[in-house]
């Protein structure tokens, strides 16, 4: 059956000039066998086959020209031999019938050839659909190591300082035991940080409805935000906060909240120690522009650190992805932080981007925009003064 399949396949292939040629020679050849040959004189059936190559190579549109090109020299041919061009009837009928089922047997060509090619085209889909599976499969079984890597991280934090405040508790003083507590409390942070970006990625399409939304000023959210990070994670870089305490945004909370740690703590994650991380908020473009008529305020991470190449930039934000040279890293991943991020910018009426050259050392830029308030009604709760001593940040001085 394959070798059989071969040939029709092999056709299919053929240029069209070729395949032209072939069923013109066929016609030239079954006529001429159909007119002059004597063992064949007259005989229909020498039709089928350039009426099958025809019908097979050019589907209908060759079915009907080739059975045109037969029927006509046969009927002049037939008129020229008895005279006239309205043949005797039994010689009328009998040419009927033999166009007839001719034409049926094209037509039977033409079918088959719509059938093998709905029959490749199924092959095709099914071998995309498994190797859609495979990909699936290997995207859900990293994803499921990484995962327990990342509860297995803070579990462990978790699990060791309760074990040293258990059997060491009237040996540890006050302040020591504080401390532990802390730890515990921030590796719970990390967990429920995970917990809420499987959570929320499972659910994210039931959000796309109203969500609730309020003026926020955006240095508070940064301050919340930098407050559940571990200390010693925030000395280990220089943090540059150039946010202007009257700049205000209507949006989520918590979705801003958790924007703001994904994007961090890939910057903490992925950056060398002693490097600058830049936090900055400012007036996004025109006052109006004519897709966002309201004011955007541009809220932007940038680290120093390794880039991103820019043939993986553009799959940065996509459901579980990671990239190449993270795959097998040392540092492990979700890939769910950036995918969610955009969802939530998008909740909210926002855009979500990256600018990054791809050049160790000049690090990236993340830059996601949420609707303006120009007018404030909600005074801001932090100012740079009280964030200054408490986290040793750099902060730039108001022009």
């Amino acid at each position: 059956m394959r070798y059989l399949n071969a040939l029709p396949r092999a056709l299919l292939h053929l240029p069209v000039v070729v395949g032209l040629c072939i069923s013109v020679s066929a016609i030239i050849v079954s006529l001429y066998s159909f007119l002059v040959v004597p063992w064949i004189h007259e005989n229909p059936v020498i039709f089928v086959i350039p009426i099958s190559l025809s019908a097979w190579m050019f589907r209908k549109i060759g079915l009907f020209c080739c059975f045109s090109c037969l029927l006509i020299p046969v009927w002049i041919a037939d008129a020229i031999h008895y005279h006239n061009f309205l043949l005797p009837m039994n010689i009328a009928l009998y040419f009927v019938v033999s166009g007839i089922s001719l034409f049926i047997a094209g037509f039977f060509v033409y079918s088959q050839r719509d059938a093998f090619d709905l029959a490749d085209r199924a092959q095709r889909e099914l071998g995309r659909a498994y190797y859609q599976q495979q990909r699936l499969n290997e995207i859900k079984d990293q994803f499921l190591q990484n995962v327990n890597h990342e509860l297995r991280t803070p579990l462990t934090a978790i699990y060791g300082y309760l074990e040293l405040l258990l059997e060491h508790n009237e040996q540890l003083d006050n302040k020591i035991r504080s401390t532990f507590l802390e730890h515990a409390m921030q590796s719970c942070d990390e967990l429920q940080l995970l917990v809420n970006n499987v959570l929320d990625t499972m659910g994210i399409e039931s959000e796309k409805k109203h969500i609730y939304v309020e003026e926020l000023a955006v240095i508070d959210i940064i301050s919340e935000v930098l407050e559940r990070f571990d200390p010693k994670t925030l000395q280990s870089h220089r943090i540059v906060i150039d946010v202007p305490e009257y700049i205000r945004v209507l949006a989520n909370a918590q979705y801003t909240r958790q924007i703001l740690r994904n994007l961090l703590s890939n910057a903490f994650k992925y950056v060398p120690a002693q490097t600058t991380i830049t936090l900055s908020a400012r007036l996004y473009g025109d006052v109006v522009a004519p897709f966002h008529p309201s004011p955007e305020i541009e809220i932007s991470v940038q680290d120093e650190g390794p880039g991103i190449p820019k043939d993986e930039q553009g799959l940065l934000f996509g459901q579980f992805v990671r990239l190449r040279r993270d795959t097998n890293g040392p540092v492990r991943g979700s890939g769910l932080g950036l995918y969610l991020s955009r969802q939530f910018v998008s909740l909210m009426d926002g855009r979500i981007w990256l600018e990054s050259e791809g050049i160790p050392g000049k690090g990236c830029k993340f830059s996601f925009t949420l609707p303006c308030i120009p007018i404030p009604s909600v005074p801001a709760k932090t100012t740079k003064a009280m964030l200054d001593p408490l986290y040793s940040i750099a902060l730039p001085t108001d022009d």
